[in-house]
């Protein structure tokens, strides 16, 4: 039990205190001994916290905070100053409907906010039963669990579209990935293996992280030449890829020939019957060298009547034109010679697809 003594003045006790041993009437200041015991004040079943006017006894009588204890019994307390007076009244009825209102709206948010949280509760259980449901298709059935992740994904992948074929056997999966080079041949000539290792990485990384105790393989391919371009396996706790696509620049000949070999008089009448078969061959890195050989012996006349034209300026521009747009980026040099081997004219297209000719 904690005791100890306060001396305090007669006004002050008067003010703050609920009972008073000093004189009906008195005034001016006087001398108390007070006791502090820690005491407690509970109404209607609960503890009420004093703060810092604490409850002490006086003359054998406890004195307690007036405000403190009226407010707690939900009385108004008001303090009439020139009087000197305690004014202690039932709330009214205004004050009693406001609060009433003010508990029915912290009712109304309270009952709002419990239906958010409800509402939060079912969507976060539908989300646990979608990730149980996939969890169970990806343990069932992880070919088609990959197959759709890379769908998702990579259906297009630097503007190629590409086929994913997933087969299970014993826990084992092996990935085929399929595209019609002649549809992108601009594209994949674009993607460097470093670009494409990459890019097989992430997928192993994917399904590492997802089937880890899965061995993991496959191949990518051109369904056009029904052609391998590469193949990947893991390797440890790595992917090990390698490249058979040899470059080839077969397709672009073919479609230059095809193109522009014959068929000119697009670019003038005189070009007639003319042909020309056009080579592409491999000059150096990033750099192609084509070669354009003029049929003299059969179209001396329409040689001669275009060469060194605009028409004939066109024609080549338009094959460097193509060449370029297949191979972006590479820079492009060749010759036009006839069918004894006599050069023409030289040509070329700069990497960022600046084009000049030059007439023999």
């Amino acid at each position: 039990m904690r005791k100890k003594f306060v001396i305090l003045t007669a006004v002050s006790v008067a003010a703050v205190m609920l009972i008073s041993t000093i004189a009906l009437g008195a005034t001016g200041a006087k001398d108390i001994k007070a006791y502090y015991r820690d005491i407690k004040i509970k109404v209607n079943g609960k503890i009420i916290d004093a703060g810092q006017t604490e409850p002490f006894i006086y003359n054998n009588s406890t004195y307690v905070p007036i405000r403190l204890i009226s407010e707690a019994l939900d009385k108004v307390v008001e303090w009439d100053n020139n009087q000197s007076i305690v004014i202690i009244n039932d709330k009214s009825t205004s004050q009693i409907s406001q609060e009433l209102a003010a508990k029915n709206a912290e009712i109304q948010s309270l009952t709002y906010q419990n239906s958010l949280l409800q509402s939060k509760i079912i969507e976060l259980n539908k989300t646990i039963d979608e990730l149980k449901t996939a969890k169970e298709d990806e343990e069932e059935n992880p070919d088609d669990y990959l197959e759709d992740y890379l769908y998702d994904e990579y259906s297009e992948w630097n503007d190629i579209e590409f086929d994913y074929t997933v087969k299970e056997s014993k826990g084992d999966l092996t990935l085929t990935i399929e595209f019609d080079r002649s549809d992108y041949k601009s594209e994949w000539n674009k993607l460097t293996e470093r670009k494409i290792e990459n890019w097989l990485n992430d997928i192993f990384d994917y399904v590492t992280d997802e089937f880890p105790k899965a061995d993991f393989e496959g191949t990518i391919k051109d369904t056009d030449k029904k052609e391998t371009l590469v193949s990947f396996e893991k390797s440890g706790s790595k992917l090990k890829v390698k490249f058979y696509d040899d470059v080839s620049y077969d397709d672009l000949e073919e479609d230059l020939n095809d193109l522009y070999g014959s068929g000119l008089t697009s670019y003038h009448k005189n070009f007639g019957s003319l042909k020309a078969n056009i080579e592409v061959e491999d000059y150096d890195d990033d750099e192609l060298y084509i070669t354009v050989i003029v049929n003299t012996s059969r179209y001396p006349d329409e040689w001669d009547d275009v060469k060194d034209t605009a028409a004939a300026d066109d024609w080549l521009y338009d094959i460097m034109e193509y060449a370029y747009d297949e191979y972006e980026g590479y820079l492009i040099t060749g010759h036009v010679e006839n069918s004894s081997g006599k050069t023409q004219a030289t040509f070329e297209c700069s990497s960022s697809g600046r084009m000049k000719i030059n007439w023999k």
